[in-house]
């Protein structure tokens, strides 16, 4: 078994582009995305919008974007559709990610269409004010817990209800800060990273119980993208080294092709070189520890037990 390495921002990190490169680049014949239908929850702004273009880029014959504010959603769709080169459709929902109804009714407009949901990338998310749990409050906490652990639940319920023979796709926006926690940002987000811990716990429970032959499932950190969430609990731009938002755009049509079938229920960064996580030793560590880039204990290793146990 290879050496383990310690990952982080500084390791499997590209060296001199922060935005998208050629082996994730969506242009890229073997990351084409035809007849693909993708649908994106929090798809009008930020992140979210640049997983949107990455997908129009890569040809996806539809792209259905979801959101609560419709005004944002349809100028977010005519800038896709102006630019979209192909005959990506491009649809907007409005609805709010905790409501099933509204959930359903987004699932059973595309059937009625005669689509299928071939890619689901669960990007939407609440994110806090700075503060303790205890200065939320639960209730504040709940809201928390319904946005990013109920909402992606329901959605993902309804994706793999869909009658349908084809691989599924499931990309799970998530964040570093899951397994940062010690950081001194993280612990003024602990309403988050209790959430975003679950909501990604529950994906990978999941993909667990579904052969990847029928779901592939990628849990993926942005990067650290510089949005209105991290300007609202007062950082700046120049604050914090920032990735361009194109990056996990582009990473995300990457992890829902086959290329990425060797991080199939890990979480990884869209910082990290593609071509050197998939031929370095950590490659091989992928392949022989099943407990590596997932969310666990660290230090147990249930194979080393008491005699008789």
């Amino acid at each position: 078994m290879p050496q383990k390495r310690k990952l982080s921002c500084d390791v499997v990190k590209l060296t001199d582009e922060t935005d998208f490169y050629p082996a994730i680049s969506p242009t890229r014949p073997e990351l084409n995305q035809s007849g693909q239908v993708v649908l994106i929850s929090g798809g009008g702004t930020g992140i979210g919008k640049a997983i949107a273009q990455s997908f129009v880029i890569a040809f996806a014959s539809h792209v259905a974007i979801i959101g609560r504010r419709l005004e944002i959603l349809e100028t977010t769709a005519a800038e896709l559709r102006g630019m979209a080169a192909s005959s990506t459709q491009v649809l907007t929902y409005q609805g709010d990610m905790t409501n099933k109804s509204d959930l359903d009714s987004v699932f059973d407009d595309l059937a009625s269409k005669g689509l299928g949901v071939d890619v689901l990338v669960l990007n939407a998310a609440k994110f806090p004010i700075p503060g303790s749990l205890m200065d939320h409050g639960m209730d504040e906490l709940w809201e928390h817990m319904e946005a990013n652990v109920r909402g992606p639940m329901l959605l993902t319920e309804r994706f793999l209800k869909q009658k349908t023979e084809k691989k599924k796709y499931l990309i799970n926006v998530s964040s570093a800060a899951i397994h940062q926690e010690q950081h001194p940002l993280a612990e003024g987000l602990a309403s988050y990273v209790l959430s975003k811990s679950a909501g990604t716990h529950f994906i990978q429970l999941l993909a667990r119980q579904i052969p990847r032959e029928q779901l592939q499932v990628v849990t993926m950190h942005p990067g650290t993208v510089f949005t209105d969430s991290l300007q609202n609990i007062g950082i700046s731009e120049d604050m914090v080294p920032c990735d361009k938002v194109d990056l996990p755009g582009a990473f995300a049509v990457w992890a829902a092709t086959e290329e990425a079938a060797f991080v199939h229920n890990r979480v990884v960064w869209a910082t990290w070189d593609v071509t050197e996580l998939a031929t370095s030793d950590i490659r091989a560590y992928l392949n022989e520890d099943e407990t590596f880039l997932r969310l666990g204990v660290i230090g147990f290793d249930l194979s080393k037990r008491a005699k008789g146990y």
